[in-house]
């Protein structure tokens, strides 16, 4: 099954206390402010939460996912315009102020597609305008995440989540058990992921190839950079 297919109506549930949005987004409204931006492409947007927060922010937003049934919610969730594309084959009809791409959308492209997907992203930004993502670092997807196991135990759902780790990326294994109707039996569902492991060389190299200029590395939009540090934010403006 395709990722975030029947994940997708439990995906805020099931992962709100690993995903600090509000703090993620007075960041990304900052360096909107510092930019004047009035537009902003949301890329992997899955439910729109960011891309709610961004609207409440006073941004015009629009939102891009793959996944018809993470649109789905997230037209349930925010006014907005949200569009079906693949992040590899971005296009949009008119250049936008802005772009962002948050928790770990960019871990799902491998190291082949991390600079062309930048280019896309460069073609349909106007000179000068930011674009700001993060990815999962190295250590958290070799040292926390990459074989181990991780359960949500919820009173209607449980998900669990085997990882197993390969030679630069983790394959996902999700397991999701939903009660269904008033008969206390459980409907199974499995989907499967893979998330690449990006360095901060390999990365920095591909987005200036597509013509990005590095305005600041961090951790977790804004923290300081350590080496246990769980996820890297990277602000870049077009050239």
């Amino acid at each position: 099954m395709q990722p975030y297919t029947v994940l997708a109506k439990f995906y805020d549930k099931l992962t709100y206390k690993d995903c600090d949005y509000t703090s993620w987004s007075q960041y990304l409204y900052g360096v909107a402010r510092r930019h004047n931006v009035r537009q902003v492409a949301d890329i992997a947007c899955g439910t729109g939460k960011m891309t709610r927060l961004l609207v409440q922010h006073g941004l015009s937003v629009i939102g891009i996912d793959a996944s018809a049934e993470m649109l789905s919610e997230a037209r349930n969730n925010c006014k907005a315009l949200f569009v079906q594309q693949d992040m590899r084959r971005l296009q949009l009809t008119r250049p936008q102020d802005m772009a962002v791409c948050v928790n770990d959308g960019v871990n799902y492209l491998s190291g082949d597609e991390l600079q062309p997907f930048f280019c896309r992203v460069a073609q349909n930004l106007n000179s000068g305008a930011p674009f700001v993502f993060d990815v999962s670092t190295p250590y958290k997807l070799t040292q926390v995440v990459g074989n181990n196991v991780f359960y949500v135990d919820e009173q209607d759902q449980t998900l669990l989540w085997s990882n197993r780790l390969g030679e630069n990326s983790v394959l996902m294994e999700l397991t999701l058990f939903e009660r269904t109707g008033e008969t206390g039996l459980y409907a199974r569902s499995d989907e499967r992921h893979i998330q690449f492991i990006h360095g901060e060389q390999q990365i920095c190299a591909a987005l200036d190839a597509a013509g990005f200029v590095l305005a600041e590395h961090t951790a977790d939009y804004g923290q300081p950079l350590c080496e246990q540090a769980l996820r890297w934010t990277f602000y870049a403006t077009k050239r």
